[in-house]
């Protein structure tokens, strides 16, 4: 009896590493949770209260009618993305999430140049057609943009039409629209540390592109693929699209900068980065609004002597594996 019970034990074992395998988030949740999972995979009640494990923005999802396709993602918040196309749910439960993932990339793809066309062509948007994380993305790399274009001259009128539209964002009487301020809210923060760093420009004199004073900022570009890339000094590396819901905003320090800086230049070398100084500084808040940066999925591990060896055993030592399934790179892994 106990030479079957081991067996069936390690049948099981078996069995869950080559789903971990197929879809590496799984190796990020317990036994007890994936048995669940793939014992239910097209029970819409059970798929609920297990996605927010799984993907970091996305609380609840939004079937059709017949409870077989989901054509929606919403975050805690209550914001709604449409999905461009609708993932049909199976059996095979690690085939239609990794068809979810994907889908919900591709969504905020086209949302992303949709949003860019319509700045380009009648110059504003609506804000309620776009998820946040798009209007923050679209807008950085609208400034981006615009003050490579104009270094070199007078930043002056950048500046004016920064502080116009920071004026007209917090006239705006939102009352009675909680996601629209969550909105507003995350683009006043971007507008702000713009505006600190068009001041480090002009005060340095800056006049061209490679300029320390600009070079070393976080900066966003669109590639001729529709692609969002992330640029920091020499470092350059694909937007992941991984869905952030509504995550609060960090405020924009010298030092905020000079640990992104380090970290992304480390990440550049292949190396890891590990944020050292007193609890409660902000160094894990400022891992994850990096990560929120880079449109990452991030994971917060907090490390007890009882837990080190099982997140070694069953965590850590699966990081090679989910790279080469996640070629853009699935997370920031943070440690307190």
């Amino acid at each position: 009896m106990l030479d079957q019970l081991e067996r069936c034990q390690k049948a099981l074992s078996s069995f869950l590493e080559e789903k971990r395998g197929a879809f590496p988030r799984f190796y990020f949740i317990g036994d007890d949770d994936l048995l669940e999972i793939l014992g239910q995979s097209t029970n819409p009640a059970i798929i609920q209260s297990h996605l927010k494990k799984l993907y970091q923005g996305v609380a609840a999802v939004r079937f059709d009618d017949t409870n077989t396709r989901i054509n929606a993602m919403i975050s805690v918040a209550g914001e709604v993305v449409e999905l461009e196309n609708d993932v049909v749910i199976c059996d095979q439960v690690e085939e239609w999430l990794a068809g979810f993932t994907e889908e919900m990339r591709s969504t905020l793809k086209s949302l992303l140049a949709s949003y860019l066309s319509s700045l380009a062509t009648k110059g504003e948007a609506n804000f309620e057609m776009y998820p946040s994380q798009v209007l923050c993305l679209g807008e950085l790399i609208r400034f981006s943009d615009t003050v490579e274009a104009a270094i070199g001259q007078s930043h002056a009128e950048i500046v004016e039409k920064s502080r116009s539209q920071l004026e007209t964002y917090t006239r705006q009487d939102l009352t009675g629209l909680p996601i629209m301020q969550l909105k507003v809210k995350a683009l006043v923060m971007d507008l702000i540390h713009c505006l600190d760093v068009l001041k480090q420009i002009e005060y340095s004199g800056c006049h061209h592109p490679r300029d320390w004073t600009w070079h070393k900022q976080l900066r966003y570009y669109l590639d001729n693929n529709m692609m969002a890339n992330i640029c920091m000094s020499d470092a350059l590396f694909s937007y992941s699209y991984e869905y952030q819901g509504n995550a609060a905003k960090l405020v924009h320090t010298p030092l905020t900068d000079k640990c992104y800086l380090t970290l992304v230049q480390g990440m550049h070398m292949g190396f890891g980065g590990n944020p050292y100084g007193p609890a409660g500084t902000g160094k894990t808040e400022s891992v994850k609004a990096l990560g929120n940066a880079f449109g990452r999925q991030v994971l917060v591990f907090n490390c007890f002597d009882e837990s080190h060896q099982l997140l070694t055993n069953k965590g850590f030592m699966c990081l090679d594996k989910i790279k080469e399934h996640e070629n853009s790179g699935l997370l920031f892994a943070t440690y307190d």
